[in-house]
């Protein structure tokens, strides 16, 4: 009996072992890893373009790293909004397949009617991803990736996604550093101020930069104030091409002075006689106009000029 004796020990330790493995799931078999819509860096593309179901596309392209829209217009565009965008498609997972070689995508509610997505890349691959109807858990939609086969992508990911020719435009026509403003003039219809810095402005260095408003010592704070309410103004309409403004009607002029030699920026603000309710506005060196309210442009004009009245 006493030569089973570390037969039975080995086998009790053994069993123990299997058990304690199987609590901490030693034997699960590991989940793959989730695959990347795009097998991309940012680099490796050249374009893209998203198509929406009202059949409305746009269409970015790069050139030496500088990105420009080819589709609907030439707009300018938003940096930030592009830079999302290429993130966005870089992290977005692909959930298991669910058809392979599919020949009946309709059934997962992919037309081409529906939203989709087509990627170049610098070795002249075409990448197509066409999405359908949302999955019966509710967390995700069907996608159709380079028509070869059916997978799915969380829901929550296509807002980033799917975005339209308005999302990528840049619709603030005011742009300069505030660490290099030396003075703002603003002379309109109903109001005209003149913001001026003294000591070391255009430098940075806004502790020993004092201000004046018409004349007035005002604070840092006040310079700083008018300078960003300007500059949040944004165009409240589609931008038109500053040639198509028919008989504009100057309605003011701001001139921006940057650094220790005061160069100016000079954007030109126009209203049309079919549209008074709306200020054209022109920034130097460009070929939009940017629609903004007469009230967003009363309101930063008149601003200034009480601020210069009150000298706070």
């Amino acid at each position: 009996m006493r030569k089973w004796i570390p037969t039975v020990l080995l086998l009790v330790v053994l069993g123990a072992g299997i058990i304690y493995a199987k609590s901490q799931n030693f034997f699960r078999e590991q989940a793959p890893a989730a695959r990347q819509l795009v097998q991309l860096t940012q680099g490796d593309i050249t374009s893209f373009a998203i198509t929406g179901k009202d059949g409305k596309s746009v269409e970015l392209e790069q050139h030496d790293g500088q990105w420009s829209m080819s589709k609907p217009r030439t707009y300018p565009l938003n940096q930030y909004t592009i830079d999302n965008w290429l993130a966005a498609i870089e992290n977005v997972k692909l959930g298991e397949v669910v058809e392979s070689s599919p020949t009946d995508v309709a059934k997962y509610g992919i037309s081409a009617t529906n939203d989709q997505i087509e990627i170049k890349t610098k070795k002249g691959d075409v990448r197509t991803f066409a999405f359908g109807e949302t999955l019966p858990s509710g967390d995700a939609v069907y996608v159709l990736s380079d028509k070869k086969e059916i997978a799915s992508v969380p829901i929550d990911t296509l807002s980033g996604l799917l975005l339209g020719a308005n999302d990528f435009i840049d619709t603030t026509p005011f742009d300069w550093d505030d660490t290099k403003l030396s003075g703002i003039e603003w002379e309109g219809q109903n109001a005209s101020w003149m913001l001026k810095s003294s000591g070391n402005s255009g430098t940075g260095d806004s502790a020993s930069t004092s201000w004046t408003l018409n004349g007035k010592s005002v604070a840092s704070d006040t310079a700083t104030s008018l300078s960003q309410q300007i500059k949040n103004l944004a165009s409240s309409q589609a931008l038109r091409k500053a040639s198509e403004l028919n008989k504009p009607v100057h309605r003011f002029t701001l001139s921006v002075s940057l650094g220790k030699d005061d160069s100016q920026l000079v954007y030109q603000g126009w209203t049309l006689n079919d549209d008074p309710d709306t200020v054209w506005i022109v920034p130097p060196q460009s070929n939009w106009a940017y629609g903004l309210s007469v009230s967003d442009v009363n309101r930063a004009e008149q601003n200034g000029h009480d601020q210069a009245q009150t000298g706070k």
